[in-house]
């Protein structure tokens, strides 16, 4: 996955959890801000990170720049990894939003976890009524 793809997970990410007016920001001059997003009065800037190592204090410097720009009100910062303790520090006094561990596969993960349901469904209701399958046209 590159970072355009990474940026579109996010974004998706971000409706699933009750932002709105989520939109992608131009890949070269964004600012430092990937998306522009809303939820409830507030308008988000939000940086994505799609690193193979610890997101640093240069994101969190960078969506703290651009938000000005995009006039937002508040900063996010999402990785598929995690965050070295500066760039949680600098977050902090910054009150901007550290969101770690996004992958950007939740529904793939959410179908696996779906079929696993199903699937131990099948097997208690088959320990509870062992002729279930006969009923289905299956014989043992």
């Amino acid at each position: 996955m590159n970072g355009q793809k990474y940026e579109k997970k996010v974004a998706g990410y971000l409706r699933r959890h009750g932002y709105h007016n989520v939109r992608i920001t131009k890949t070269s001059g964004d600012y430092g801000v990937d998306i522009i997003a809303r939820k409830g009065f507030h308008r988000y800037a939000v940086q994505c990170k799609y690193y193979s190592k610890p997101v640093g204090v240069g994101a969190v410097q960078q969506v703290v720049g651009g938000m000005a720009y995009y006039d937002c009100d508040r900063a996010i910062v999402v990785t598929n990894n995690r965050f070295t303790r500066q760039a949680g520090e600098l977050a902090g006094m910054n009150d901007v939003t550290l969101i770690p561990d996004i992958s950007g596969y939740e529904t793939v993960r959410a179908m696996i976890l779906f079929l696993l349901f199903l699937i131990l469904l099948a097997v208690f209701m088959l320990m509870v009524d062992p002729d279930l399958l006969g009923y289905i046209g299956i014989r043992s």
